[in-house]
């Protein structure tokens, strides 16, 4: 989305309880373009790219204490999802963020893995949370490149997925202190 503009629109309407104007959002996701809604232009990854954007700068101008993303890295992969992992990393660094992915690129650039699954007992569904160590969070990462077949070359590219997340974090700590 890197020539995207974003535009917020303001019309003025009868008073209601809720306030008298009405807001809409439009974007512009192709140069020569005109702007669109969003509503009717974006698609759920954009929409999940678009919010990742607006909390990015809400969390420096209102200082968010908590973020959760449930999948926002829904229908990108690649470079796109190595980036929107950066840029969630760096939201981690001024806010507790949560966030729901399946993704590897996205990840590994967690300081912690919790790993949730669902039981039923006696007609119940039971959901547990467990934080995962880094042999598991090795086998997990590999699950999510690769599938149920996890092989030793499987787990040194998530090995080194690893250690490249955890150097790219380094250096921007470095550079924010």
């Amino acid at each position: 989305m890197e020539k995207t503009q974003f535009e917020v629109r303001f019309k003025e309407g009868p008073f209601k309880a809720d306030g008298l104007d009405q807001v809409e959002f439009y974007m512009m996701t192709n140069v020569g373009e005109p702007f669109k809604p969003l509503a009717k232009v974006a698609s759920g990854g954009e929409l999940s790219r678009v919010m990742l954007a607006l909390k990015s700068i809400f969390s420096r101008t209102v200082g968010v204490a908590s973020i959760i993303f449930d999948e926002v890295d829904t229908g990108v992969s690649g470079r796109v999802a190595q980036a929107m992992g950066e840029k969630i990393f760096r939201l981690s660094v001024g806010s507790q963020v949560l966030c729901i992915t399946h993704l590897a690129q996205v990840a590994a650039m967690a300081d912690q893995h919790l790993y949730i699954t669902k039981t039923e007992t006696d007609e119940r569904t039971k959901t547990n949370v467990s934080t995962l160590g880094h042999a598991e969070r090795v086998d997990e990462l590999g699950r999510m490149i690769a599938g149920a077949q996890m092989t030793e070359l499987t787990k040194q590219h998530v090995e080194e997925l690893l250690t490249m997340s955890l150097q790219l974090k380094r250096k921007f700590i470095e550079g924010v202190s």
